[in-house]
């Protein structure tokens, strides 16, 4: 008998969606020969990021940043300004951001050529079984991947 799955609500699904369109840098990052997926969110946003960190098993980052602003000689009392930024990103890549843009697509207006390169791109590499069950077990739909006749996972789908 089959286990039943849970699916993510529409509304997390178009919420995603919604960062992903207005927020994410959306790339081909090159690894070796292959191309791989890569969407990042980064600002200073943090529990939402969290959010679709929960909803992708994904670990935030910590961005900081220590540097001197230059004010000019002429009339700011201070030759420098010390700063120190900090933000958080959210990034995933690979068959992880394939599932991902192939679930959030039907909700994108902006980014949504973009996210069909990103998937097809996605769809020709690699995978490893334990992304795909993971990311299935958080209820995200699998599109058709690469076959990986080595996977104890079998079909992603």
């Amino acid at each position: 008998m089959p286990r039943s799955r849970a699916t993510l609500p529409v509304r997390d699904l178009a919420y995603a969606a919604a960062l992903i369109d207005t927020l994410a840098s959306l790339n081909l990052r090159e690894v070796g020969p292959s191309e791989l997926p890569l969407v990042t969110i980064q600002g200073r946003f943090e529990p939402t990021l969290q959010w679709l960190g929960e909803r992708t098993a994904t670990k935030l980052i910590t961005v900081t940043r220590d540097y001197n602003r230059n004010a000019c000689v002429d009339h700011c009392p201070e030759p420098h300004v010390h700063i120190v930024s900090k933000s958080t990103r959210w990034s995933v890549s690979g068959t992880k951001a394939t599932i991902v843009l192939h679930n959030v697509l039907p909700f994108l207006r902006y980014q949504d050529e973009t996210a069909r390169t990103l998937i097809e791109a996605g769809r020709t590499i690699g995978w490893k079984g334990q992304v795909v069950q993971r990311m299935r077990e958080l209820g995200w739909e699998i599109p058709e991947l690469k076959p990986q006749p080595r996977s104890s996972v079998g079909s992603p789908a």
